[in-house]
C-alpha cells in the first residue's frame, strides 16, 4: 500500500523538480545574456585617449589654476570685514561672509582695536 502511494508521490516530486531546474536553467542563461550585453557596452563606452594622455592634460589644468591670481575684493567686502570686526566676529566668520583668506581676516582682527 505505502509502496503504491509512495512510487507516485516520489515521481510527481522529481517531475517537480526538473522543471524547477529547467526554469532556473534558463533564467541562468537570460541573466548570462544580460550581463554578457552589459559588459559589451561597457566595453564599447571607454575612451580611445590613453590615460597617460589624460594625466599630462589635468597635470596642465592644474597648474593652469595654480596660476590663477585671487580676484581682488570690492571696497564693499573690506567695509563689511572691518564692521563686522567691530562687532566681535571671528576669523571663520569673516572668511565665510566676506570671501577673506585666513591671513586677511586675522589682520583685519588684528587691527581691530584701530578700528573701534
Amino acid at each position: 500500500m505505502w509502496l503504491e502511494l509512495g512510487v507516485p508521490a516520489l515521481l510527481l516530486l522529481a517531475t517537480g523538480q526538473t522543471i524547477l531546474l529547467v526554469k532556473l536553467w534558463r533564467q541562468s542563461r537570460s541573466l548570462q545574456q544580460r550581463v554578457d550585453a552589459l559588459w559589451q557596452n561597457a566595453a564599447g563606452a571607454s575612451t580611445d585617449v590613453p590615460t597617460s594622455m589624460l594625466v599630462t592634460v589635468l597635470g596642465r589644468v592644474e597648474r593652469k589654476l595654480g596660476q590663477v591670481e585671487r580676484p581682488v575684493l570690492p571696497e564693499r567686502s573690506w567695509e563689511l570685514a572691518k564692521q563686522l570686526a567691530r562687532e566681535g566676529a571671528d576669523v571663520e566668520q569673516l572668511v565665510a561672509c566676506c570671501g577673506l583668506s585666513r591671513d586677511e581676516a586675522q589682520l583685519i582682527l588684528a587691527m581691530r582695536a584701530s578700528l573701534v
